[in-house]
């Protein structure tokens, strides 16, 4: 059985170097396979998006040019600026003075009347 094994031992050895070799080079054939694909899908892609972009590059810049007629000539920063600092305009009422407020729907005189009611009772 050991001469068996001895003699078997080259031939195994040679038979996985053989097996690795074509391994090796069956993986490089794959791989130069799937980057050429790559490389042709890549180029017609991007030249087509490439072509897409300029047309709406080109389509906005053509429409950015029109100006229309009656295009205001005032300021809008002016009239931002008034609005913001003219003293004419009243101040909004605070959520602090909001809430003190009584919750009560009567007003102050009918508060007055129901209790000149209840005296007389």
């Amino acid at each position: 059985m050991a001469t068996l094994l001895h003699h078997m031992k080259p031939w195994m050895q040679m038979s996985i170097v053989e097996s690795e070799v074509r391994m090796v080079t069956m993986v490089d054939q794959k791989v130069q396979a799937v980057h050429k694909r790559l490389d042709a899908f890549e180029s017609s892609s991007i030249r087509t998006e490439l072509d897409s972009l300029r047309a709406d590059i080109d389509t906005i810049i053509g429409a950015s040019t029109y100006e229309p007629e009656s295009a205001p000539t005032t300021l809008a920063g002016d009239t931002m600026l008034d609005a913001l600092f003219s003293e004419d305009t009243t101040q909004p009422e605070s959520t602090r003075d909001r809430g003190k407020r009584p919750r009560s729907n009567h007003i102050s005189d009918t508060t007055e009347e129901a209790r000149a009611k209840n005296r007389e009772r």
